[in-house]
């Protein structure tokens, strides 16, 4: 009686399966393998109706036995077109993803090369506009300076040459930081090594550089991102870390692009701050790397400074 009980049970639940495999097939647009999936359940509640009638009709169970052996096999045929099916849609599915990543990657690289080429077009207006201006300025304060009388006071002459003159080195810096000119004509270890001489000549931290590149040469987009990372952390290292030291290593190895960036300084906890909203830094570094398909990775804690590591296939 118990089996019985069960069998019913069993047959009530195999239908049930069956009404809602079928009545979701509008929402899979119709698709096939869930066609033939439903169909795998419709038959599995027959075959257990039939298994059911065998207990009550001892005289059906030999033809009971032979159409559940059929239905057992068209059972295992649908179940297996209904794999093949679906493993067309995961195929499907992945493409989609792989288009996906590329697409994103590619509007990234967009992304990067447009603010570089507004960097560009602003630093280039910047010293051919202001430039010339300054150096007009320049001569003018000159030639009054030769034209004053022996002995006058040359004094508010002399201090507003010294202010063109130091206008005229800051548009250059301000310039060169927008749109290094080094990093276009000798490519990104003779940048990097600049930009770091220049916070090395302030005396606020002791800078070690350490790379195998030499002049070797990179894609545009792939010089341009190492070079305004690298930036970007040590300028996040100079304002917030208190840091001592910051060691930048930057390795060729085997067709993939290795930096790996430590300070001394204070440290945080990266999750903390990027949920806070307040890591705008490490999401435009992530967002670049990404765009380049490189990996991201950063480690650091309270008190224990900051590791970074950045590949970069090429």
């Amino acid at each position: 009686m118990f089996i019985q009980v069960a069998l019913i049970i069993s047959v009530v639940l195999q239908f049930t399966a069956a009404v809602i495999a079928l009545s979701l097939v509008r929402r899979t647009k119709t698709n096939i393998a869930w066609w033939l999936i439903s169909l795998a359940f419709l038959f599995m509640a027959i075959r257990r109706f039939f298994e059911l009638t065998s207990y009550f009709d001892s005289k059906m169970e030999p033809v009971n036995s032979l159409l559940n052996s059929w239905i057992g096999i068209i059972i295992s045929l649908l179940m297996l077109v209904s794999l093949i099916f679906i493993r067309r849609i995961f195929n499907i599915q992945k493409k989609y993803e792989e288009l996906r990543k590329q697409s994103e990657n590619q509007v990234l690289s967009a992304i990067v090369k447009t603010e570089e080429n507004e960097r560009q077009r602003f630093a280039k207006e910047l010293h051919d506009g202001l430039g010339p201006l300054l150096s007009s300025v320049k001569m003018s304060v000159s030639v009054i300076k030769k034209q004053l009388e022996a002995g006058a006071d040359t004094k508010i002459i002399e201090n507003v040459d010294k202010l063109v003159d130091e206008s005229i080195l800051t548009i250059k810096e301000i310039s060169n930081n927008i749109s290094p000119h080094i990093l276009n004509n000798f490519g990104l270890f003779k940048a990097l090594q600049s930009f770091v001489s220049k916070i090395q000549s302030t005396n606020r931290i002791n800078l070690v550089l350490n790379s195998n590149l030499g002049d070797k040469r990179y894609e545009y987009n792939t010089e341009v991102i190492f070079y305004r990372v690298v930036c970007e952390l040590m300028t996040n290292t100079l304002k917030h870390a208190s840091a001592k030291r910051i060691t930048i290593d930057l390795f060729d190895d085997k067709g993939e692009l290795i930096l790996e960036y430590f300070d001394d300084g204070t440290g945080f906890n990266p999750e903390k701050v990027s949920s806070s909203g307040r890591g705008m830094g490490l999401a435009n570094i992530r967002s670049r790397i990404k765009s380049l398909n490189g990996s991201f990775q950063i480690l650091s804690r309270k008190g224990q400074g900051v590791c970074v590591t950045i590949k970069v296939k090429y």
